[in-house]
């Protein structure tokens, strides 16, 4: 449920261990799940500025009856050394996959190495086996795909990262926000969420003007809801991370709980119409929604588990890259159909008081419940999906009785 662009960045404690007598040492590090980033906010500026090195490993899945692990050993060292090697100018890393679905497709698994330093690197990757679930021999390897038998959509991506086990181009590290992993595109969420609040105020400005509304002081509601509503967002993550200490992600939940609160005040302070500004806002509103979980797809977070079914499509979740259930898409989708039955039916009928308002905002938050339960992260808590379900669908029906009424 959260916008949330680098969630999965935290990585075990690098462990450095002698290799002998004068030898470098190597860092060695282990990590098997997308990680948080710990600290307060230096602690997040200071990794965000430290040069990392980016590397994917594509291998097709063997075949199997159901899920396995795999781990990937990383191994790399640095080429443009003048002089003697030191510590981190190599390193080995194990990345591991805990669920491959066998029938999914070509997977990338990208590997982010911290604690090394900057320069060019030439680095190898190795699977190390796959460990099934009931029977099968560790001995089968999941062999790196041939191009021609890549997706057309997974060709691209693998020319947008760096690859290791194709050649030996050597890699240069780069900073974290600028690192290069298939199926994700660095900004691309900012970008987005930007562009919906454009694409929201200009259908707003469209139905105003329609009404021979005055456009200042609408826009002022508009401007300081939206401006209200980043930072309840921004702090509702805070509060709901306060835990594990995390500050760089928003939630949708303090947009909508804070934004509506603050365009009231205004609303009244102004003498606005409440009903009229809630309907000529409702299209836009869903339209930047929609285009905001395009974002979502591109950055890699709110998506879904890996699925062999013909229905998946191939994404990433900023460390895996494989064929999904595609939840950011059926989410946008069902926003932009909201929105265009929202248009239609200010543009035909005009202001309702606001019930075209609550009525797509409801239908949009009971479909968004269906769609949650789809998401590859879990559920917070058991009763929250099906209170709000049910919540959404009584004001769904109320509206849509006084509507007809």
């Amino acid at each position: 449920e959260m916008m949330n662009m680098a969630r999965r960045t935290r990585r075990p404690p690098t462990r450095m261990r002698p290799t002998g007598g004068a030898a470098p040492r190597i860092a060695s590090v282990q990590s098997s799940t997308p990680a948080q980033t710990t600290g307060g906010f230096a602690t997040l500026l200071e990794r965000a500025m430290q040069e990392i090195l980016a590397v994917t490993y594509w291998f097709e899945p063997v075949p199997h009856a159901g899920p396995y692990s795999v781990t990937v050993r990383f191994s790399g060292r640095r080429v443009d050394v003048k002089g003697r090697m030191q510590a981190g100018d190599r390193f080995v890393q194990d990345e591991t996959i805990e669920q491959v679905v066998p029938g999914s497709g070509p997977i990338s698994l990208t590997a982010r190495v911290r604690d090394i330093n900057p320069g060019e690197w030439v680095v190898t990757a190795q699977a190390l086996g796959s460990a099934y679930p009931a029977h099968g021999s560790r001995e089968q390897k999941n062999a790196p795909p041939a191009a021609g038998s890549l997706y057309p959509v997974a060709r691209l991506w693998r020319r947008w990262a760096p690859s290791v086990g194709s050649d030996e181009q050597p890699v240069r590290t780069c900073l974290t926000p600028f690192a290069h992993v298939p199926g994700t595109l660095p900004g691309i969420w900012g970008a987005m969420v930007t562009l919906g609040m454009v694409i929201a105020l200009a259908f707003q400005l469209l139905l105003i003007t329609s009404t021979h509304l005055a456009l200042g002081p609408w826009w002022a509601v508009t401007l300081v809801g939206i401006a209200v509503g980043i930072a309840g967002a921004k702090v509702w993550f805070i509060v709901l991370k306060r835990r594990e200490h995390l500050i760089n992600g928003w939630c949708i939940q303090g947009f909508i709980a804070s934004a509506p609160v603050a365009a009231v005040i205004m609303l009244v302070a102004l003498h606005i119409s409440i009903g009229v500004f809630l309907d000529v806002t409702a299209p836009g509103l869903l339209f930047a929604m929609a285009v905001g979980r395009v974002g979502c797809f591109f950055a890699g977070c709110c998506g879904g588990p890996p699925t062999a079914s013909r229905w998946g499509v191939w994404s990433s979740d900023q460390r895996v890259g494989a064929r999904r259930i595609p939840t950011q898409l059926l989410e946008s989708l069902l926003a932009g159909i909201l929105g265009l039955v929202a248009l239609v039916a200010v543009v035909s009928h005009g202001s309702a008081g606001g019930a075209f308002f609550v009525g797509a905002l409801a239908a949009y938050t009971l479909g968004r419940q269906g769609i949650l339960h789809l998401r590859a992260e879990p559920r917070k808590t058991r009763l929250g999906g099906p209170v709000t379900a049910v919540l959404a669908a009584l004001v769904l029906v109320a509206t849509i009785v006084l509507l007809v009424r």
